[in-house]
């Protein structure tokens, strides 16, 4: 192989397989070698200017880097594809087409969204996965704009979970989008985090927290802290002014013996104290919600749940 080639090779063995014409030309190789090699099959054509060599495993990091040499260095990645580099719940990896934010029109080849934006500031930029994205904030918002609400939810626990972003951050930009699409859907949401006392600390708690919001259900406190039998507990969600408490038991809970009778323990420290508790698990979040939300209402209109 001659040295130009065995130079693009080697690059594009630091692109997931792909490489551009320009970048082989930088390297020595004329338009017309590389017109060759796609034609006998050693290169394949990927998007327009830029190839993938033969053999090179077909992933969703591939696709991006293609899709980044063909826009060229002003490539910003943007809603769902933004929001899995970020690595957001529900949208890691993402199998659909590849988004890119632009303030400018480009005709986009198979594979590629280009969404018009009229303009991209500063701020709303940002790098994950060592390539340039729309900020968190920004991310979140495109999101609000075009998937649905529940998604938009977790992922944005998920942001604040990880401190990808703070509610103060997000209301600040918020007030600067002015009426950006999107803009009520994600206000709505940070405003409920607003005086929750904590942040969802697993996606089958931000579940939980959708379902209470799709029943009308009065808002929880977060991981209040309370003494029982001596010792701290933080409580999943706790009702103010009642003594009812929602527990989320995930699958791994109870992962060893030590931890079940933990559980256990906990659980009858917060009976005694005077505390009313229900467990809601996944598998009865997804097969009897309504029950769920019927006990719920039962136990806060009953007299006992009136805190003391």
């Amino acid at each position: 192989m001659r040295a130009a080639e065995q130079s693009v090779v080697n690059l594009a063995a630091c692109q997931h397989g792909v490489v551009s014409v320009e970048q082989a030309v930088e390297r020595g190789m004329s338009v017309d070698q590389v017109k060759r090699r796609v034609r006998a099959g050693r290169w394949r054509r990927l998007f327009p200017g830029v190839c993938v060599i033969a053999g090179s495993p077909e992933t969703w990091r591939q696709r991006l880097k293609a899709s980044a040499l063909w826009f060229g260095p002003r490539c910003v990645f943007s809603h769902r594809t933004a929001a899995a580099l970020w690595g957001l719940s529900g949208f890691s990896d993402d199998a659909g087409p590849i988004v890119i934010a632009s303030t400018r029109h480009v005709s986009a080849p198979s594979g590629v969204r280009v969404f018009r934006m009229s303009a991209l500031l500063p701020r709303e930029l940002s790098t994950a996965g060592g390539l340039r994205v729309t900020s968190i904030e920004r991310t979140l918002l495109d999101l609000a704009a075009e998937e649905r609400e529940a998604d938009v939810s977790t992922s944005l626990d998920d942001a604040l979970r990880r401190k990808l972003t703070t509610p103060e951050r997000l209301t600040a930009f918020i007030d600067r989008a002015g009426g950006t699409p999107g803009i009520r859907v994600l206000r709505r949401l940070t405003e409920q985090r607003t005086g929750l006392g904590g942040v969802p600390e697993s996606e089958l708690e931000s579940r939980v927290l959708e379902l209470l919001d799709e029943h009308g259900m009065p808002r929880p406190v977060l991981q209040q802290k309370v003494t029982a039998r001596g010792r701290r507990y933080r409580l999943d969600f706790k009702f103010p002014g009642t003594a009812v408490v929602l527990e989320a038991d995930g699958y791994a809970w109870h992962s060893s013996v030590d931890a079940f009778e933990r559980d256990r323990q906990r659980i009858n420290a917060l009976t005694v104290r005077g505390f009313r508790v229900l467990r809601w698990t996944w598998a009865a979040l997804h097969d009897r919600p309504d029950e769920l939300i019927d006990e719920l209402r039962k136990m806060l209109s009953a007299p006992l749940s009136r805190a003391a």
